[in-house]
């Protein structure tokens, strides 16, 4: 389980990479599909990109991976499902 402490510990190892002034991916995993949004490059907000039909795992990885480097994401952030 993450906890608040492991998070900001986390995010805290994200900030020199804030200075690459290239954005985040959000993504936020449900049983059919992956939700994703990327911020802004100053990352102040993050706006819808797109949704995925999940299939296999293998397929889905190679869609994350295009849009990875397309978009030049340093992060992901994942969605926690309540």
């Amino acid at each position: 389980m993450i906890t608040k402490a492991h998070a900001h510990e986390t995010l805290e190892k994200l900030i020199p990479l804030k200075g690459l002034i290239k954005p985040l991916l959000g993504i936020d995993v449900g049983s059919h599909t992956l939700g994703l949004a990327l911020s802004d490059r100053s990352w102040s907000i993050a706006s819808p990109l797109l949704t995925i039909t999940r299939t296999k795992f293998s397929k889905d990885i190679l869609i994350l991976q295009e849009i990875l480097k397309k978009h030049e994401v340093v992060g992901i952030v994942l969605g926690w499902p309540l």
